[in-house]
């Protein structure tokens, strides 16, 4: 038999830097580092690491195509590490709703306009930023 998919709401390949800032249940900064994006949904998020996570909560910040910071907190729900030997950290958002959407909303947005900007820009030679 195979697994149950239990997710509420549906991901959206995606490919975003993520700057990340690990939280202990006091509120206090543990580490931080960078990472990437690989999904996201109205309720979290899917980021790839070179380290683990092993804080409670997570305060994620990206840049939106105006180069406005969007951030949001989440709760790791778990760190595995790949074949590859790079971490995935499933992140569940815990702001509002309204929060949750505008955070996902303006990382899907990002994604598919630098995606496209870059694929029109000939000093790239037409390389865009590609989901996995």
């Amino acid at each position: 038999m195979g697994e149950t998919n239990q997710r509420q709401h549906a991901r959206v390949k995606t490919c975003n830097l993520i700057s990340y800032i690990c939280i202990d249940a006091q509120g206090t900064r543990i580490k931080q580092g960078m990472g990437q994006a690989l999904d996201i949904s109205q309720n979290g998020l899917l980021l790839e690491s070179g380290y683990p996570i092993e804080s409670e909560y997570i305060s994620l910040l990206s840049a939106d195509p105006e180069d406005q910071l969007v951030d949001i907190v989440g709760k790791v729900a778990y760190t595995r590490r790949s074949r590859t030997g790079r971490y995935k950290i499933g992140i569940r958002f815990t702001g509002s709703h309204e929060e949750n959407v505008q955070f996902a909303t303006s990382l899907i947005k990002t994604f598919h306009y630098r995606r496209t900007k870059l694929a029109a820009d000939p000093a790239t030679g037409g390389r865009a930023p590609v989901a996995e």
